[in-house]
Protein backbone atom coordinates (compact mmCIF):
# COMPACT_ATOMS: atom_id res chain seq x y z
CA UNK A 1 0.00 0.00 0.00
CA UNK A 2 1.09 3.30 -0.93
CA UNK A 3 1.14 7.11 1.17
CA UNK A 4 1.37 10.27 -0.06
CA UNK A 5 5.37 11.52 1.18
CA UNK A 6 4.67 15.06 2.87
CA UNK A 7 7.82 17.64 2.57
CA UNK A 8 8.26 18.62 6.14
CA UNK A 9 9.64 21.95 4.78
CA UNK A 10 5.53 23.17 3.96
CA UNK A 11 4.60 22.91 7.52
CA UNK A 12 4.22 25.70 9.50
CA UNK A 13 7.09 26.12 11.98
CA UNK A 14 6.11 25.65 15.55
CA UNK A 15 8.37 26.90 18.72
CA UNK A 16 6.34 26.01 21.59
CA UNK A 17 5.85 22.90 23.42
CA UNK A 18 2.08 22.66 23.03
CA UNK A 19 2.32 23.37 19.08
CA UNK A 20 4.97 20.71 18.95
CA UNK A 21 2.38 18.64 20.61
CA UNK A 22 -0.33 19.53 18.61
CA UNK A 23 1.38 18.92 15.61
CA UNK A 24 2.46 15.54 15.98
CA UNK A 25 -0.95 14.89 17.36
CA UNK A 26 -2.10 16.20 13.58
CA UNK A 27 0.28 14.23 11.48
CA UNK A 28 -0.36 11.03 13.73
CA UNK A 29 -4.32 12.04 13.50
CA UNK A 30 -3.71 12.47 8.97
CA UNK A 31 -1.70 9.11 9.15
CA UNK A 32 -4.77 7.22 10.94
CA UNK A 33 -6.92 8.44 8.48
CA UNK A 34 -4.71 7.70 5.99
CA UNK A 35 -4.56 4.08 6.96
CA UNK A 36 -8.56 3.63 6.94
CA UNK A 37 -8.91 5.10 4.04
CA UNK A 38 -6.47 2.62 2.21
CA UNK A 39 -8.15 -0.07 4.22
CA UNK A 40 -11.31 0.79 3.58
CA UNK A 41 -10.85 0.59 0.06
CA UNK A 42 -8.94 -2.53 -0.28
CA UNK A 43 -12.24 -3.62 2.09
CA UNK A 44 -14.44 -2.16 -0.48
CA UNK A 45 -13.23 -3.75 -3.89
CA UNK A 46 -12.95 -7.24 -1.51
CA UNK A 47 -16.92 -6.38 -1.03
CA UNK A 48 -17.34 -5.52 -4.40
CA UNK A 49 -15.71 -9.36 -5.68
CA UNK A 50 -18.23 -10.92 -3.08
CA UNK A 51 -21.03 -9.12 -4.43
CA UNK A 52 -19.99 -9.91 -8.06
CA UNK A 53 -19.17 -14.06 -7.31
CA UNK A 54 -23.02 -14.04 -4.93
CA UNK A 55 -24.46 -12.76 -8.45
CA UNK A 56 -22.57 -15.04 -10.76
CA UNK A 57 -23.46 -18.09 -8.12
CA UNK A 58 -27.02 -16.99 -8.53
CA UNK A 59 -27.21 -16.62 -12.34
CA UNK A 60 -25.13 -20.79 -12.24
CA UNK A 61 -27.82 -21.84 -9.74
CA UNK A 62 -30.66 -20.56 -12.69
CA UNK A 63 -28.82 -21.48 -15.87
CA UNK A 64 -27.70 -25.06 -14.62
CA UNK A 65 -30.29 -27.59 -13.69
CA UNK A 66 -30.22 -30.34 -11.48
CA UNK A 67 -29.01 -33.44 -13.39
CA UNK A 68 -29.74 -36.85 -13.69
CA UNK A 69 -26.28 -37.65 -15.28
CA UNK A 70 -23.34 -36.14 -16.07
CA UNK A 71 -21.26 -36.82 -19.31
CA UNK A 72 -18.15 -34.89 -20.64
CA UNK A 73 -16.68 -34.70 -24.02
CA UNK A 74 -13.38 -35.27 -25.30
CA UNK A 75 -13.09 -31.25 -25.71
CA UNK A 76 -13.80 -31.18 -22.16
CA UNK A 77 -17.39 -29.90 -22.28
CA UNK A 78 -19.95 -31.26 -19.48
CA UNK A 79 -23.03 -31.73 -20.51
CA UNK A 80 -26.10 -32.29 -17.30
CA UNK A 81 -28.64 -35.05 -18.26
CA UNK A 82 -31.69 -32.40 -16.83
CA UNK A 83 -35.18 -33.80 -16.81
CA UNK A 84 -37.11 -32.99 -19.54
CA UNK A 85 -39.34 -31.12 -17.53
CA UNK A 86 -36.97 -28.89 -15.45
CA UNK A 87 -34.98 -27.67 -18.47
CA UNK A 88 -34.60 -24.15 -18.93
CA UNK A 89 -37.22 -23.34 -21.72
CA UNK A 90 -39.51 -24.12 -19.24
CA UNK A 91 -38.22 -21.11 -17.19
CA UNK A 92 -39.90 -18.95 -19.37
CA UNK A 93 -43.23 -17.18 -17.98
CA UNK A 94 -45.82 -18.40 -20.80
CA UNK A 95 -43.97 -21.81 -20.59
CA UNK A 96 -45.35 -22.48 -16.86
CA UNK A 97 -48.80 -24.58 -17.93
CA UNK A 98 -47.63 -26.60 -20.62
CA UNK A 99 -48.59 -30.02 -22.30
CA UNK A 100 -45.60 -31.02 -24.21
CA UNK A 101 -43.48 -33.92 -23.43
CA UNK A 102 -40.15 -35.76 -24.74
CA UNK A 103 -42.33 -37.89 -27.42
CA UNK A 104 -43.42 -34.88 -29.21
CA UNK A 105 -43.15 -35.13 -33.37
CA UNK A 106 -43.96 -31.95 -35.38
CA UNK A 107 -46.72 -31.91 -37.91
CA UNK A 108 -44.65 -31.19 -41.10
CA UNK A 109 -45.73 -30.60 -44.59
CA UNK A 110 -42.77 -32.66 -46.59
CA UNK A 111 -40.28 -34.91 -46.47
CA UNK A 112 -36.98 -34.15 -48.38
CA UNK A 113 -35.79 -36.06 -50.60
CA UNK A 114 -31.83 -37.62 -49.74
CA UNK A 115 -29.41 -35.06 -51.33
CA UNK A 116 -27.43 -36.61 -54.50
CA UNK A 117 -24.44 -34.90 -55.36
CA UNK A 118 -20.69 -36.64 -55.53
CA UNK A 119 -18.51 -37.44 -52.76
CA UNK A 120 -16.93 -34.08 -52.92
CA UNK A 121 -19.26 -32.95 -50.59
CA UNK A 122 -19.93 -34.80 -47.38
CA UNK A 123 -21.79 -34.18 -44.20
CA UNK A 124 -19.52 -33.15 -41.55
CA UNK A 125 -18.72 -36.09 -38.32
CA UNK A 126 -19.54 -34.41 -35.12
CA UNK A 127 -18.97 -35.09 -31.35
CA UNK A 128 -21.61 -36.67 -29.78
CA UNK A 129 -22.51 -38.00 -26.44
CA UNK A 130 -20.87 -40.84 -25.34
CA UNK A 131 -22.98 -44.19 -24.52
CA UNK A 132 -25.76 -43.10 -26.77
CA UNK A 133 -26.34 -40.21 -24.25
CA UNK A 134 -28.90 -39.44 -21.92
CA UNK A 135 -31.60 -41.49 -20.31
CA UNK A 136 -34.91 -41.81 -21.73
CA UNK A 137 -36.91 -38.69 -20.49
CA UNK A 138 -33.55 -36.61 -20.18
CA UNK A 139 -31.92 -33.93 -22.54
CA UNK A 140 -28.75 -32.78 -22.52
CA UNK A 141 -27.34 -29.08 -21.58
CA UNK A 142 -24.39 -27.86 -21.57
CA UNK A 143 -22.86 -26.54 -18.31
CA UNK A 144 -22.13 -22.70 -17.86
CA UNK A 145 -19.42 -22.18 -15.79
CA UNK A 146 -18.23 -19.47 -13.83
CA UNK A 147 -15.55 -18.15 -16.78
CA UNK A 148 -18.60 -18.21 -19.40
CA UNK A 149 -20.00 -15.35 -17.98
CA UNK A 150 -17.19 -13.59 -17.17
CA UNK A 151 -15.87 -13.81 -20.72
CA UNK A 152 -19.68 -12.86 -21.80
CA UNK A 153 -19.85 -9.88 -19.70
CA UNK A 154 -16.53 -8.37 -20.83
CA UNK A 155 -17.81 -8.94 -24.24
CA UNK A 156 -20.97 -7.30 -23.09
CA UNK A 157 -19.62 -4.20 -22.97
CA UNK A 158 -18.83 -4.40 -26.49
CA UNK A 159 -21.32 -6.09 -28.69
CA UNK A 160 -25.35 -6.44 -28.31
CA UNK A 161 -26.71 -9.07 -31.22
CA UNK A 162 -28.33 -5.93 -32.90
CA UNK A 163 -28.04 -5.57 -36.89
CA UNK A 164 -27.07 -2.23 -36.32
CA UNK A 165 -23.83 -3.15 -33.84
CA UNK A 166 -20.84 -1.34 -34.25
CA UNK A 167 -18.41 -4.03 -35.51
CA UNK A 168 -20.26 -6.65 -36.67
CA UNK A 169 -19.93 -7.00 -40.56
CA UNK A 170 -22.72 -8.98 -42.67
CA UNK A 171 -22.29 -10.81 -46.85
CA UNK A 172 -25.93 -12.29 -47.03
CA UNK A 173 -28.76 -12.57 -49.32
CA UNK A 174 -31.75 -12.07 -48.29
CA UNK A 175 -35.62 -12.21 -49.51
CA UNK A 176 -37.24 -8.86 -50.69
CA UNK A 177 -39.74 -6.60 -48.92
CA UNK A 178 -43.18 -7.66 -49.50
CA UNK A 179 -46.24 -10.33 -48.60
CA UNK A 180 -43.69 -12.56 -47.80
CA UNK A 181 -44.80 -15.82 -46.01
CA UNK A 182 -43.12 -18.45 -45.10
CA UNK A 183 -43.65 -21.91 -43.08
CA UNK A 184 -39.91 -22.37 -42.79
CA UNK A 185 -35.97 -21.75 -44.62
CA UNK A 186 -32.77 -23.96 -44.67
CA UNK A 187 -29.72 -25.08 -46.41
CA UNK A 188 -26.90 -26.72 -46.78
CA UNK A 189 -24.17 -25.18 -45.05
CA UNK A 190 -20.44 -25.76 -46.08
CA UNK A 191 -18.26 -26.07 -42.57
CA UNK A 192 -15.28 -23.93 -41.83
CA UNK A 193 -12.95 -22.73 -39.10
CA UNK A 194 -12.22 -19.20 -39.29
CA UNK A 195 -9.37 -17.81 -37.24
CA UNK A 196 -11.16 -15.21 -34.84
CA UNK A 197 -8.75 -14.08 -31.61
CA UNK A 198 -10.65 -13.11 -28.53
CA UNK A 199 -14.16 -11.26 -28.28
CA UNK A 200 -14.10 -11.76 -31.97
CA UNK A 201 -16.82 -14.10 -34.09
CA UNK A 202 -17.31 -15.83 -37.47
CA UNK A 203 -20.34 -17.61 -38.35
CA UNK A 204 -22.69 -18.81 -41.48
CA UNK A 205 -26.13 -18.74 -40.65
CA UNK A 206 -29.87 -18.25 -42.10
CA UNK A 207 -32.52 -16.62 -40.03
CA UNK A 208 -36.32 -16.12 -39.75
CA UNK A 209 -37.97 -13.18 -38.74
CA UNK A 210 -41.23 -11.77 -38.51
CA UNK A 211 -41.14 -8.11 -36.84
CA UNK A 212 -39.18 -8.15 -33.78
CA UNK A 213 -39.05 -11.48 -33.71
CA UNK A 214 -36.20 -13.73 -35.20
CA UNK A 215 -34.97 -17.01 -34.66
CA UNK A 216 -31.69 -18.71 -36.25
CA UNK A 217 -29.39 -21.50 -36.76
CA UNK A 218 -25.65 -22.15 -38.47
CA UNK A 219 -22.42 -22.65 -37.02
CA UNK A 220 -19.89 -20.20 -35.36
CA UNK A 221 -16.60 -19.59 -33.95
CA UNK A 222 -16.74 -18.00 -31.26
CA UNK A 223 -14.54 -17.93 -28.08
CA UNK A 224 -16.23 -15.11 -26.55
CA UNK A 225 -19.37 -17.78 -26.34
CA UNK A 226 -17.68 -21.03 -26.16
CA UNK A 227 -14.33 -20.70 -24.88
CA UNK A 228 -12.37 -22.16 -27.82
CA UNK A 229 -12.17 -21.61 -31.31
CA UNK A 230 -13.54 -24.64 -32.49
CA UNK A 231 -16.69 -24.90 -35.05
CA UNK A 232 -20.13 -25.61 -33.59
CA UNK A 233 -23.73 -25.50 -33.97
CA UNK A 234 -25.53 -22.95 -32.81
CA UNK A 235 -29.06 -21.69 -32.60
CA UNK A 236 -30.28 -18.37 -31.76
CA UNK A 237 -33.75 -16.72 -30.33
CA UNK A 238 -34.64 -13.10 -30.34
CA UNK A 239 -38.13 -12.22 -28.64
CA UNK A 240 -39.27 -9.93 -25.80
CA UNK A 241 -36.78 -10.37 -23.50
CA UNK A 242 -35.10 -13.57 -24.65
CA UNK A 243 -31.65 -13.23 -26.40
CA UNK A 244 -29.78 -15.58 -26.32
CA UNK A 245 -28.28 -18.46 -27.83
CA UNK A 246 -28.70 -21.96 -27.40
CA UNK A 247 -30.13 -22.70 -24.14
CA UNK A 248 -28.97 -19.65 -22.40
CA UNK A 249 -32.66 -17.70 -21.73
CA UNK A 250 -35.74 -19.87 -21.70
CA UNK A 251 -37.73 -20.65 -24.97
CA UNK A 252 -36.08 -23.76 -27.23
CA UNK A 253 -37.33 -26.98 -25.73
CA UNK A 254 -35.19 -29.78 -26.78
CA UNK A 255 -36.40 -33.51 -26.89
CA UNK A 256 -33.60 -35.45 -27.92
CA UNK A 257 -31.76 -37.14 -25.54
CA UNK A 258 -29.03 -38.22 -27.81
CA UNK A 259 -28.48 -34.94 -29.59
CA UNK A 260 -26.14 -31.34 -28.64
CA UNK A 261 -27.45 -28.31 -29.48
CA UNK A 262 -23.83 -26.94 -29.55
CA UNK A 263 -21.90 -29.52 -31.15
CA UNK A 264 -18.46 -29.49 -32.16
CA UNK A 265 -17.73 -30.32 -35.83
CA UNK A 266 -14.79 -32.04 -36.18
CA UNK A 267 -14.58 -31.86 -40.33
CA UNK A 268 -14.13 -29.07 -41.69
CA UNK A 269 -13.71 -28.20 -45.30
CA UNK A 270 -10.36 -27.74 -46.71
CA UNK A 271 -9.87 -25.25 -49.21
CA UNK A 272 -9.18 -26.68 -52.94
CA UNK A 273 -9.83 -30.31 -51.05
CA UNK A 274 -12.38 -32.01 -49.45
CA UNK A 275 -15.73 -30.16 -48.90
CA UNK A 276 -17.69 -30.86 -45.31
CA UNK A 277 -21.41 -29.54 -44.75
CA UNK A 278 -23.96 -29.74 -42.32
CA UNK A 279 -27.97 -29.61 -43.41
CA UNK A 280 -29.69 -27.53 -41.08
CA UNK A 281 -33.72 -26.50 -41.25
CA UNK A 282 -35.93 -24.95 -39.59
CA UNK A 283 -39.59 -25.80 -40.18
CA UNK A 284 -42.97 -24.98 -38.90
CA UNK A 285 -45.62 -27.17 -37.14
CA UNK A 286 -48.28 -26.59 -39.93
CA UNK A 287 -51.15 -27.64 -36.41
CA UNK A 288 -49.81 -25.85 -33.76
CA UNK A 289 -47.55 -23.17 -34.80
CA UNK A 290 -44.51 -24.32 -32.96
CA UNK A 291 -41.20 -23.66 -34.55
CA UNK A 292 -38.97 -26.61 -35.39
CA UNK A 293 -35.00 -27.28 -35.80
CA UNK A 294 -34.38 -29.77 -38.09
CA UNK A 295 -30.61 -31.36 -38.55
CA UNK A 296 -28.81 -33.96 -40.47
CA UNK A 297 -29.33 -35.53 -43.23
CA UNK A 298 -31.99 -37.59 -41.83
CA UNK A 299 -33.53 -34.23 -40.14
CA UNK A 300 -33.61 -34.92 -36.95
CA UNK A 301 -35.89 -33.67 -34.67
CA UNK A 302 -33.69 -31.79 -32.44
CA UNK A 303 -36.46 -29.40 -30.43
CA UNK A 304 -38.64 -26.51 -31.18
CA UNK A 305 -39.45 -22.73 -30.74
CA UNK A 306 -43.10 -23.08 -28.77
CA UNK A 307 -45.51 -20.60 -30.66
CA UNK A 308 -46.87 -18.93 -27.94
CA UNK A 309 -43.47 -17.22 -26.82
CA UNK A 310 -43.79 -14.86 -30.04
CA UNK A 311 -45.56 -11.81 -31.23
CA UNK A 312 -44.34 -11.56 -34.93
CA UNK A 313 -43.75 -15.50 -35.50
CA UNK A 314 -46.17 -16.58 -34.01
CA UNK A 315 -47.55 -16.29 -37.71
CA UNK A 316 -45.47 -17.12 -40.20
CA UNK A 317 -42.42 -15.57 -41.39
CA UNK A 318 -42.09 -12.66 -43.16
CA UNK A 319 -38.04 -12.58 -44.04
CA UNK A 320 -35.62 -14.96 -44.65
CA UNK A 321 -31.77 -14.40 -44.69
CA UNK A 322 -28.44 -16.63 -45.77
CA UNK A 323 -24.94 -15.77 -45.19
CA UNK A 324 -21.78 -15.22 -43.21
CA UNK A 325 -21.83 -12.85 -40.52
CA UNK A 326 -18.21 -11.71 -38.27
CA UNK A 327 -17.78 -9.21 -35.46
CA UNK A 328 -14.85 -7.76 -34.29
CA UNK A 329 -14.50 -5.06 -31.63
CA UNK A 330 -13.23 -1.25 -33.01
CA UNK A 331 -9.41 -0.91 -33.03
CA UNK A 332 -8.64 -4.54 -33.85
CA UNK A 333 -7.81 -6.83 -36.72
CA UNK A 334 -10.53 -7.88 -39.11
CA UNK A 335 -11.20 -11.48 -38.90
CA UNK A 336 -11.72 -14.12 -41.97
CA UNK A 337 -15.48 -15.17 -43.17
CA UNK A 338 -15.99 -18.65 -44.53
CA UNK A 339 -13.13 -19.92 -46.19
CA UNK A 340 -11.44 -16.53 -45.65
CA UNK A 341 -10.24 -16.04 -49.12
CA UNK A 342 -11.93 -13.66 -51.53
CA UNK A 343 -14.71 -15.35 -53.77
CA UNK A 344 -13.75 -17.08 -57.11
CA UNK A 345 -16.99 -18.18 -57.98
CA UNK A 346 -16.41 -21.83 -57.02
CA UNK A 347 -17.63 -24.63 -54.02
CA UNK A 348 -14.15 -26.05 -54.20
CA UNK A 349 -12.67 -22.51 -52.82
CA UNK A 350 -15.44 -20.69 -51.40
CA UNK A 351 -18.00 -21.01 -48.21
CA UNK A 352 -21.17 -21.67 -49.41
CA UNK A 353 -25.10 -22.19 -48.24
CA UNK A 354 -26.65 -24.47 -50.62
CA UNK A 355 -30.33 -25.99 -51.55
CA UNK A 356 -31.38 -22.64 -50.20
CA UNK A 357 -35.01 -23.26 -49.64
CA UNK A 358 -38.32 -21.71 -47.91
CA UNK A 359 -41.41 -24.08 -47.34
CA UNK A 360 -44.25 -21.29 -48.64
CA UNK A 361 -47.69 -20.53 -46.87
CA UNK A 362 -48.90 -24.11 -48.39
CA UNK A 363 -46.97 -25.76 -46.69
CA UNK A 364 -44.51 -26.68 -50.33
CA UNK A 365 -41.03 -26.73 -50.46
CA UNK A 366 -39.95 -24.27 -52.67
CA UNK A 367 -36.44 -22.45 -54.58
CA UNK A 368 -36.75 -18.74 -53.27
CA UNK A 369 -35.96 -16.64 -56.25
CA UNK A 370 -34.44 -13.27 -56.69
CA UNK A 371 -32.85 -12.80 -53.54
CA UNK A 372 -31.77 -9.14 -52.77
CA UNK A 373 -27.36 -9.69 -51.98
CA UNK A 374 -26.03 -7.19 -48.92
CA UNK A 375 -22.65 -6.59 -48.09
CA UNK A 376 -21.88 -3.98 -45.44
CA UNK A 377 -18.14 -3.85 -46.45
CA UNK A 378 -17.40 -4.58 -49.78
CA UNK A 379 -13.86 -4.31 -49.38
CA UNK A 380 -13.17 -6.97 -47.10
CA UNK A 381 -16.05 -9.79 -48.12
CA UNK A 382 -18.84 -10.49 -50.60
CA UNK A 383 -21.35 -12.59 -51.63
CA UNK A 384 -22.68 -14.04 -54.72
CA UNK A 385 -26.25 -15.24 -55.28
CA UNK A 386 -26.60 -18.43 -57.97
CA UNK A 387 -30.25 -19.77 -58.13
CA UNK A 388 -30.03 -22.24 -60.72
CA UNK A 389 -26.68 -24.82 -60.18
CA UNK A 390 -26.09 -28.40 -60.11
CA UNK A 391 -25.86 -28.02 -56.24
CA UNK A 392 -29.17 -25.93 -56.04
CA UNK A 393 -29.64 -22.70 -55.19
CA UNK A 394 -26.51 -21.38 -53.84
CA UNK A 395 -25.19 -18.72 -51.80
CA UNK A 396 -21.19 -17.77 -51.81
CA UNK A 397 -20.01 -15.66 -49.39
CA UNK A 398 -16.49 -15.19 -47.25
CA UNK A 399 -13.66 -12.71 -47.61
CA UNK A 400 -10.07 -11.99 -46.23
CA UNK A 401 -9.26 -9.72 -43.49
CA UNK A 402 -7.56 -7.42 -45.60
CA UNK A 403 -8.12 -5.36 -48.72
CA UNK A 404 -7.74 -7.57 -51.73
Amino acid sequence: MLYPIFDHSLLPRFHSLDQQMDLRAFLLFLFLSLLLLGYNGVEGVRELLEIEDMEFEKQLKLLNKPAVKTIETEYGDTYDCVDFYKQPAFDHPLLKNHSFHFQMKPTLSLKRNKDQVSSRVRESAHIELKGGGCPVGTVPIRRITKEDLIRERNASKLMSFADNTIGAHYAVARTRPGLNKFNGAGARLSLHNPRVSARQYSASRFILRNGNDAIQAGWRVDPTLYGDTRTRRFIRLDTGQSHCFNTRCPGFVQVRSDILLDLVYEQVSKRGGQTYETPLFIDRDLVNGNWWLLVGETNIEVGFWPRRIFSGLADLASYAEWGGEVFYPPGTPTPVMGSGFCLVGNTKYDAFLRNVEVINAAGKNINVYKLQTFVDDTRKYGVVDLEQTKLGHLVLYGGPPYSS
